[in-house]
């Protein structure tokens, strides 16, 4: 199955299904339909040649009826069972996330038999389901089960055709006739002449040399399409490695960049202390109203640095965070990567605060955000983030209309080094370690190709429960 899939869920069966290849394939074995009318047996001389051949006891001409035979069946079959197999393969029935393979048997049979019924119907044909028939859609299943969806469409016309050719002379053979093959009107009148001819040997002879002649090709085509499929398929892998190991190299990279900046952080801490003691000492020194007001603003300012500076440094430092002042800096920051028009914020409770790590809970939300973002389509995705009261805590809700998750995807989705993008798998691994720091719960949501929603619920804190407790999160009096 391709990646370009719907899905119809209904309880815990689930139809995955390709658009685009289920209306080609339905196209292609409608046209079945117009075959009875276009490929008559007129057309091709059949009894002209059985007539001459009997008039002029020549064995060729009868051969030639037997070989224009052939060639109107698969020309006449090859619409319908393509259209089959295209359809087969465009769709995969599943119950509880398991391939229910007995589905598509089932599907197949009906559509073969459903096309020899409107054709009875629509022109009074009557089409021979015999054994040629049950060994054609046997192999179409076989073809199905072996999902050859990397292969090119024309050489599934060749191996369908091929694999016609191999069956329809079977219908031929004199000597089968009594097992069931060839029980159609033309197919019995060519066999009537070769007795009558005296040539019954000869035509099951030539029947069976290129029965075994096009079943061969049939078997090498098939052989050769799964090694191209399997060659496809190891080709994909391959290229996701490497782009995993890309990103993986990237990632620790980007980590080796984080520890060193932690660590020139760290070396700004002396410095800034140094600037804050001489501005306190100017300050008490200076008589001017306006300047000791700079001073004060100057001293603020070297405040919120050094607080910044710890919670770079130290994860476990938390101080009480205004729920409209953090998203408005998650904001600020995923709006240099993300259309603002895609995400609808809504926060319902602006005022409330929780005990966090300002920086790490940012960076814990952001990365959400950019899952959000990738799994959408860039022209009609949305992205909803939802701040509010629930369950007795605050509740972070991020949800999107995009690819979704599989249940298997969703249960690995906090594993670190998984991802289901490519990518290097630590963001929502570094999420989950963000928040259960914090004392939190988060939680996913999903179905496959309609939404994800990424819930976070973390403790509300009361001023009361806060008051007096500043002095934890202010600045450390050393390295």
């Amino acid at each position: 199955m391709d990646k370009n899939v719907s899905v119809y869920r209904r309880g815990k069966y689930e139809i995955l299904y390709d658009p685009e290849k289920l209306r080609i394939g339905f196209g292609v074995y409608l046209l079945g339909l117009w075959g009875p009318l276009i490929v008559r047996p007129d057309g091709f001389g059949i009894y002209d040649h059985l007539r001459r051949g009997l008039a002029e006891d020549r064995c060729s001409d009868m051969i030639l009826a037997a070989l224009m035979l052939v060639m109107m069946n698969v020309v006449r079959m090859m619409p319908h069972y393509l259209g089959a197999f295209l359809i087969d393969e465009s769709i995969e029935f599943q119950k509880a996330g398991k391939r229910r393979f007995e589905w598509n048997v089932w599907l197949t049979f009906g559509l073969i038999l459903g096309m020899y019924r409107l054709i009875d119907i629509i022109h009074g044909a009557s089409y021979d389901f015999g054994f040629p028939a049950l060994f054609t859609v046997s192999v179409i299943l076989l073809l199905s089960y072996m999902n050859l969806f990397g292969v090119s469409p024309f050489n599934k016309v060749i191996v369908v055709m091929t694999m016609l050719l191999s069956i329809q002379w079977l219908d031929v053979m004199p000597a089968l006739t009594r097992y069931g093959f060839g029980r159609g009107e033309v197919s019995r009148d060519i066999k009537t002449f070769a007795f009558a001819m005296g040539e019954a040997d000869t035509l099951t002879i030539f029947a069976v040399c290129l029965t075994v002649i096009f079943t061969f090709a049939s078997a090498m085509q098939i052989a050769l399409l799964w090694k191209e499929h399997k060659l496809r398929i190891a080709g994909e892998e391959t290229r996701r490695a490497q782009q995993n190991l890309y990103e993986s190299r990237i990632e620790a990279l980007n980590m080796r960049s984080t520890t060193e900046a932690q660590s020139l952080v760290h070396d700004l801490k002396s410095p800034l202390t140094t600037v804050q003691g001489l501005i306190s000492l100017a300050e008490m020194m200076e008589e001017n109203p306006l300047i000791r007001e700079y001073f004060a603003k100057i001293t603020k300012a070297l405040s919120n640095m050094s607080v910044m500076i710890s919670e770079i440094l130290y994860e476990n430092r938390k101080k009480p965070l205004n729920m409209d002042d953090l998203f408005h800096d998650v904001l600020a920051q995923v709006s240099i990567m993300i259309p603002a028009e895609m995400i609808r914020y809504e926060n319902e409770c602006p005022e409330a605060q929780i005990l966090g790590n300002r920086i790490r809970l940012v960076r814990a939300v952001i990365n959400l955000i950019n899952n959000a973002y990738a799994a959408v389509d860039k022209k009609k995705g949305r992205i909803d983030l939802i701040v509010g009261r629930r369950n007795g805590g605050i509740e972070i809700m991020v949800q999107d209309n995009g690819s979704g998750m599989t249940e298997q995807e969703r249960v690995q989705a906090f594993e670190l080094g998984y991802s289901g993008a490519g990518s290097s798998g630590l963001g929502l691994a570094f999420t989950r370690q963000v928040i259960t720091a914090h004392g939190g719960t988060i939680g996913i949501e999903s179905e496959k190709n309609r939404y994800t929603r990424v819930k976070i619920l973390l403790d509300e804190v009361r001023e009361e429960e806060h008051d007096g407790n500043d002095g934890a999160d202010g600045q450390d009096s050393g390295d």
